[in-house]
């Protein structure tokens, strides 16, 4: 199982992205692996497509993304969301942590993300 990461999502599916070709090399990669999102992740890349999608095509990558990937409800994590923010020092930010927490919680142990905060994570390997 591999954890997408907004930075990742949102590279993926806008093409001027200036991280949108590592994006689609990694995915090519990684395609038959089983790839994990969570409801934060979602409203995350939501709020970044906004400034750089037309209202519609949000909508059609929001209605596609079950079909991409499995989407794992984040919503008991925060408590232990905040102890990873706090673990961390607040090194990394708290939507990191919160991604921490659902792969501990999901045993995932690979990130595709260009955020480079991923690399202060324990025992994580970050693919980008």
């Amino acid at each position: 199982m591999i954890f997408l990461d907004t930075t990742f999502v949102v590279a993926l599916f806008v093409s001027n992205d200036d991280w949108h070709e590592s994006a689609v090399k990694v995915y090519d990669e990684i395609r038959n692996e089983k790839l994990v999102i969570s409801n934060l992740v979602i409203a995350e890349t939501v709020t970044i497509l906004k400034n750089k999608l037309k209202t519609k095509d949000i909508m059609e990558i929001y209605r596609n993304i079950p079909n991409f990937f499995r989407v794992v409800d984040d919503n008991s994590l925060y408590g232990e969301a905040m102890n990873e923010f706090v673990k961390y020092d607040s090194t990394i930010s708290f939507f990191d942590a919160m991604y921490v927490a659902v792969m501990k919680k999901e045993e995932i142990f690979k990130i595709a993300s260009f955020d480079s905060d991923f690399d202060k994570v324990d025992n994580l390997v970050r693919l980008s």
